[in-house]
């Protein structure tokens, strides 16, 4: 029995080696692709660069892990080979998650929160990861600590990733008149999550890397043919800023267009004329079926509406809207930037001041110092 039990583990200690022979070269083959292949120049497309960087960077690293892996002697339950593939898997997860929020380019808050958030913790397991060398006795307590504290962390970063997702996605879909896929960006920080708590869970029960071995080169894989083949365009158009030189122009140039509702023509500038005279547009987070649907046509119909007879897509049209309320607020009420956003249905500062520059070619605070002195010089003369 004992024999048995002997040539198993051999035999799987041999499948091991190959495997982790087969992920030195999986993984250093997609780091080197993923940021070799040609990327898209400009600084509109910086974030989807770094992206890829990112992700190329986590490849090479566990490509390195991998080698060091090889190189140790085999220690399949040893505290040390416990210790440092906790902390290296968690730098791996890290490095995918800051990937995914440079791909959908987040707020620079965002990604230094982020930083601090997931690259503090790896420092500290490798620290309390040493001190179990010091103290053999505690050794078995320090490994639920850091399984505990990989698997907290782990499930952290997910929650930051989904939050900024759903945000994205929202923003898409109000921006755009037509839907975009970006749903297997979705899949890809859930996929990352389970292959987190797979890589903690087999540290604890070994078959467990039986499945992990053999599934995550196939979503390593895809993650990266997923994100080299992204059109990061299609995020861009998301992002006000990123706007094309002549829309910037045109809504700098013709904002009060929007007002006119003389132009209104039909039974949906009709109901939008009422609309936009009791300023519901200075709701929060609308999306263009609310709106359809609070004037009692198809988002379909008032798509088509604002494209042939404004030439103008939902999400400027919207904001145009409060940004030329914004602009009267800003002018009479003595109120902080923040304030102004939330009464004109824009409640993230940051949102508001790239949306009102986009717009008037100015910030909202710069706009308020000329304005008051204008009226300054007014009252003077």
């Amino acid at each position: 029995m004992y024999e048995t039990v002997y040539s198993t583990m051999d035999d799987l200690s041999y499948i091991h080696l190959d495997i982790n022979l087969a992920y030195v070269a999986i993984f250093a083959i997609l780091g080197l692709f993923i940021c070799s292949v040609h990327m898209p120049k400009g600084y509109k497309h910086s974030g989807y660069r770094k992206a890829r960087i990112t992700l190329g960077t986590a490849f090479l690293f566990m490509a390195a892990c991998c080698i060091c892996r090889f190189l140790m002697p085999d220690h399949q339950n040893d505290y040390v080979n416990f210790w440092l593939l906790t902390t290296a898997s968690l730098l791996f997860s890290w490095l995918n998650y800051t990937a995914f929020l440079y791909l959908i380019d987040v707020e620079f808050t965002i990604r230094k929160n982020f930083f601090v958030d997931g690259l503090v913790p790896a420092l500290l397991m490798g620290a309390v990861g040493a001190s179990g060398l010091l103290f053999p006795q505690y050794q078995t307590l320090i490994e639920y600590v850091l399984g505990a504290v990989f698997i907290v962390k782990c499930v952290r970063m997910f929650y930051i990733c989904e939050q900024e997702w759903r945000r994205v996605n929202r923003e898409q879909q109000n921006y755009y008149d037509e839907e975009v896929d970006i749903a297997w960006m979705r899949i890809l920080i859930w996929i990352t999550l389970v292959l987190s708590v797979l890589t903690c869970t087999a540290l604890y029960i070994p078959a467990v890397h039986l499945i992990y071995d053999y599934v995550a080169p196939l979503v390593y894989i895809y993650m990266t043919l997923k994100i080299v083949n992204y059109l990061p365009q299609k995020i861009d158009r998301m992002r006000a800023e990123n706007e094309t030189k002549e829309t910037k122009e045109e809504s700098v140039l013709h904002p009060p267009i929007l007002l006119k509702t003389r132009d209104l023509h039909g039974k949906v500038g009709v109901f939008l004329e009422r609309w936009v005279k009791e300023k519901r547009y200075c709701t929060a987070e609308l999306s263009i079926k609310d709106v359809a649907t609070q004037i009692g046509t198809n988002h379909n119909y008032l798509s088509k509406y604002l494209n042939e007879c404004l030439g103008i897509t939902f999400q400027m049209w919207l904001n145009t809207l409060r940004i030329e309320e914004s602009k009267q607020i800003l002018s009479t009420e003595n109120i902080s930037i923040e304030e102004v956003g939330i009464k004109v249905g824009i409640p993230e500062s940051y949102n508001f001041s790239r949306w009102f520059k986009v717009i008037t070619g100015t910030t909202p605070l710069r706009y308020r110092k000329e304005e008051n002195l204008k009226r300054k010089q007014a009252k003077e003369a």
